[in-house]
């Protein structure tokens, strides 16, 4: 299956990671990163240079040393098209084809180096590490099954038209070779498990399960940088009324109940979205562009089956919506927040003159008629 746009409807990890199906995808490094990985494929190129250049001929496996440096250069030139191509925005499609050309020439260099025990058989080490550990497990796992493949062909085609015999030291070289990669792997897994739950804490908020203030700016950037007239954006701000009365009558354990039970409400309501804990009693979502009907019935599907669990429960939650758009409205969600912050207040104040104006009703019904 193809990639699936996660800006929506990921809320586990809606800017870094980003997701194939399922719990499936890769880390998206930043642009440091990328810099940082193809200086280091353009040091090991020059490495390469310089090692075969002093070197008075190789084994005629399959080039001379002359084909195998202009190898260098074409691998160089495709280093830079893919350099380039990265800073532009990296794809599953130009991760695989850059490893795929690290691993070949690598082969190509293992195949031909004239030491009984090759050197540049390290590299392939270098190509698991620089691009296995920054991608993720699924992707390490491919690039480790094709350094394997690709140190069994060198060693195998150095045996067969390399002239070299198999000693204790290439054995030796084997299984160490192998051995630390997974062991490297087994590590990587471990460490993409930390790298997980840190990142699970530093975006979601412990007591509800939604994204909490910071994961829900990061979440708005990745969709507000695209929102335009064409693909139009709408938050949704809910605040919770009174809540600071049910925390000071029934106490925090309660109200941390209250809080947990509206995330539920909201998140659920809110559909196709991201939704988070903006802080306090405040809860946001972002979603793609909604017409007011539709929100209409979003905000009456919340209020419904808060005022429904209110009263099963017998514990005061009612909540107050309001509403932006973007761009139309702001391009940042502070900005956004800030709007339907007026409109929420707006309803807020509708609501208190109804009961206001009830009040006084049920006050001249009530009040003793003069004789």
């Amino acid at each position: 299956m193809g990639m699936q746009n996660s800006d929506w409807g990921d809320r586990r990890h809606p800017c870094r990671w980003e997701a194939e199906t399922g719990d499936a995808g890769f880390w998206v490094p930043d642009r440091s990163e990328i810099v940082t990985q193809f200086f280091t494929r353009y040091l090991f190129f020059s490495l390469a240079v310089i090692y075969f250049s002093t070197l008075e001929s190789v084994s005629p496996a399959l080039f001379s040393i002359e084909y195998l440096l202009i190898a260098l250069g074409v691998y160089f030139f495709f280093n830079s098209w893919f350099f380039y191509q990265a800073l532009q925005g990296v794809t599953l499609l130009k991760i695989r084809s850059a490893m795929s050309a690290d691993l070949l020439i690598v082969t190509l260099c293992v195949i031909h180096d004239p030491n009984l025990i090759p050197p540049s058989a390290l590299a392939f080490l270098m190509v698991l590490l620089g691009n296995g550990m920054r991608y993720g497990m699924r992707l390490f796992a491919e690039v480790m099954g094709g350094a394997f493949l690709g140190m069994a062909i060198a060693f195998a085609l150095r045996y067969r038209l390399g002239g070299f015999e198999v000693g204790a030291g290439d054995v030796f070289f084997g299984v160490f070779w192998i051995t630390l990669a997974l062991y490297t792997y087994i590590l990587m897994g471990r460490i993409e498990e930390q790298r997980r739950q840190l990142d699970y804490r530093s975006r979601f908020d412990a007591l509800t399960g939604l994204l909490n203030r910071h994961g829900l700016l990061a979440a708005a950037d990745c969709v507000f940088d695209k929102a335009n007239a064409d693909i139009p954006a709408t938050v949704l701000f809910a605040d919770l009324n009174q809540f600071k009365a049910v925390n000071d009558r029934y106490g925090h354990g309660v109200g941390d109940r209250v809080l947990a039970e509206f995330a539920q409400i909201f998140g659920e309501s809110a559909e196709m979205g991201v939704c988070g804990r903006w802080g306090g009693d405040e809860f946001v979502a972002i979603l793609p562009q909604r017409d007011d009907v539709v929100i209409r019935r979003i905000f009456e599907r919340i209020e419904s089956r808060t005022a429904a669990w209110s009263s099963s429960n017998g514990l005061p939650m009612a909540v107050s919506l309001g509403v932006s758009h973007a761009p139309r409205d702001g391009r940042d969600l502070k900005t956004l927040l800030s709007v339907a912050d007026i409109h929420l207040y707006q309803s807020k104040s509708q609501l208190a003159d109804m009961a206001g104006t009830a009040s006084n009703h049920r006050a001249l019904i009530n009040e003793p008629q003069a004789s």
